[in-house]
């Protein structure tokens, strides 16, 4: 009898690992099901009325009842997906990875000297994408760079701009938002992006290699870290991975793909320690670019 008893413990216990193994490796979704009948082998979740998702079923590795009947679904990480929502005329319908990116960064540890904010930003929750996922709040030791508060960085440069704005103009271009009124709950590309555009750098506005995702307003700004990152590398001719006081104006990709695959962008200036942009990380890899 003791045998059979601790035989069953055994398999349940074997049970729950088995589909807990299964979700390490997937992203969840909510919404009502029903299949695709636009392509074979897919099925809809239809999350609200502004958003509908087609996967494949082959890479639906789990599904959960979550009351009445909207269903939660574990999408295999990594699987090609599609979404579906509202969108202006004229413009070409986005598809998107279900990747790493999707997945919200933890919180990042105090370390002595890190930049601190003076307020902090915040965006809505509940979102399913990299770019819709808030990132933990930051926070920072003594003696850290504290956040610039938008609207109050140094007077835009008055002389003439021959090669690129000075990233101490696109700091007195910072606001913290997207001149379209538009937010994520994950911003720190989205907002960044913003002031650069706005400070002079329109090849951010126009068709840009390095730029594959951006806000679904009129405004087109970049939405992702590691889209900014590609193109600060192809801007700059002065690099570092160590935040030095005094040293001028720096963009900065930080990143630690162990705790969030899809990173963070913030403008720093060393001069006056102040940091323009959503947050900082400064416990993770710091890539830092002057031009």
């Amino acid at each position: 009898m003791a045998e059979n008893i601790m035989k069953s413990q055994q398999d349940d216990l074997s049970s729950l690992m088995e589909r807990a193994s299964k979700r390490d490796s997937t992203v969840p979704f909510e919404g009502y099901v029903r299949d695709d009948g636009n392509i074979p082998g897919n099925i809809l979740i239809v999350e609200s009325g502004d958003r509908v998702y087609s996967f494949a079923k082959s890479d639906i590795m789990d599904r959960e009842t979550v009351g009445e009947d909207r269903i939660r679904v574990y999408v295999r990480r990594g699987a090609t997906a599609f979404r579906l929502g509202r969108m202006r005329a004229g413009e070409p319908p986005d598809s998107f990875m279900v990747a790493m990116e999707d997945v919200a960064p933890p919180p990042s540890p105090v370390v002595p000297g890190g930049p601190r904010p003076a307020r902090r930003p915040f965006g809505p929750p509940n979102a399913e994408a990299m770019e819709h996922l808030a990132p933990p709040p930051d926070t920072h030791g003594p003696g850290a760079p504290h956040y610039a508060a938008a609207g109050v960085g140094p007077e835009p440069a008055t002389r003439a701009r021959v090669l690129a704005p000075p990233l101490s103009t696109v700091g007195a271009h910072w606001t913290n938002r997207c001149v379209a009124g538009d937010a994520f709950a994950n911003n720190c590309a989205h907002f960044l992006s913003d002031a650069f555009i706005r400070a002079g750098y329109t090849e951010l506005s126009a068709p840009n290699p390095h730029i594959h995702a951006r806000c679904y307003t009129y405004a087109r700004r970049p939405i992702r870290a590691r889209d900014m990152w590609s193109w600060f590398k192809s801007k700059a001719v002065r690099t570092s991975d160590t935040p030095t006081k005094d040293t001028g104006w720096w963009a900065v990709f930080q990143l630690d793909e162990s705790v969030y695959w899809g990173g963070h962008v913030v403008l720093l200036d060393t001069d006056t320690w102040t940091y323009y942009g959503t947050g900082h990380h400064d416990t993770w890899h710091q890539y830092m670019y002057q031009w």
